[in-house]
């Protein structure tokens, strides 16, 4: 989870700024999508279409499409779980600021 604060607007308003981005999904969310027949067995690419927070402001959400859905559907998952391309000017900072909840993450799941 990532907490918005003043320190995480700016990264809001930068990834923001290089939409569409290409991505692509984390484990989590692509056995999501594989257990539901959105994807097959491989890895698509994803396109972020939106950056926006989440409910109760304690996520940054986006919203993407699957390169090559022939019903171009929108799909909204946690930033957490997608990995933006490495060229985005944001990719690293967006990186920096999921490493804190996806190692909790971890931590949780082993125990």
């Amino acid at each position: 989870m990532i907490e918005l604060n003043r320190a995480t607007r700016p990264l809001l308003e930068r990834l923001r700024g290089g939409l569409p981005a290409s991505a692509h999904a984390r484990q989590p969310l692509l056995g999501y999508l594989q257990s539901r027949q959105i994807i097959g067995s491989t890895s698509p690419r994803l396109r972020i279409v939106n950056v926006f927070p989440g409910d109760r402001g304690e996520n940054i959400m986006c919203q993407f499409t699957i390169e090559g859905d022939a019903n171009a559907r929108v799909f909204v998952a946690p930033l957490t779980q997608i990995a933006i391309e490495r060229r985005h000017p944001a990719a690293r900072e967006a990186l920096k600021a999921i490493a804190p909840s996806r190692s909790r993450l971890n931590i949780r799941t082993r125990n």
